[in-house]
């Protein structure tokens, strides 16, 4: 027997989804913008090019913390950011030749060691040639990984890269997208019905 009242409770419930789910999309897209902390801090001299003035054979030769850092902050990842209402970081793995490095992003703040991290989200591998031709031309980043010479391997869920902000990092890196598999991974999950 229909009982008078019951599609407004069904119209509630997935208006309620909608909003949930939409809440979340808007706090996962709306990612923080350091740009303009991190053009300050160049423009103050706070930030500085580790190989600057070097030769390239030089720089290769130098190559340690800083320039990870650099690079990374070449490729924006200070833009990263944690999942809406957590407190899990972005966290990178940089194997660059035989070295290993690790970084973690803290509200704009990128952190970089040396050494395998756990539970790292993404992978980058490269060379520290490809990583000293990036630093001097920042729009060479897009094309060492588009040609290969650079790598950015997907580990976590496409649903935690989502929520972290690295969709859009490794977009802009290998000009692939896989934002539309993580938009029908929630739709699915919200609505199996659908599936």
């Amino acid at each position: 027997m229909y009982k008078k009242g019951s599609g407004w409770i069904w119209i509630s419930v997935v208006l309620m989804l909608f909003l949930v789910f939409g809440a979340f999309f808007y706090l996962s897209l709306a990612s923080p913008d350091y740009d303009k902390t991190y053009r300050e801090m160049a423009g103050k001299g706070e930030l500085l090019n580790p190989a600057s003035g070097l030769s390239e054979q030089d720089a290769v030769a130098a190559f340690n913390e800083s320039f990870v850092y650099y690079i990374l902050v070449v490729i924006k990842t200070y833009n990263l950011h944690n999942p809406p209402l957590s407190s899990e970081t972005p966290k990178i793995e940089l194997l660059v030749d035989s070295n290993v490095f690790n970084a973690e992003v803290k509200n704009g703040v990128i952190e970089v060691g040396q050494g395998a991290i756990v539970n790292e989200d993404v992978v980058i591998k490269t060379t520290a040639e490809e990583v000293v031709k990036m630093m001097n031309d920042g729009s060479y980043a897009s094309s060492s990984f588009r040609d290969g010479k650079s790598s950015i391997e997907l580990i976590a869920e496409k649903s935690t890269l989502f929520a972290k902000g690295y969709l859009g990092l490794y977009n802009e890196l290998t000009g692939e997208s896989v934002t539309g598999g993580v938009i029908r991974i929630y739709f699915n999950l919200a609505f199996p019905i659908f599936v």
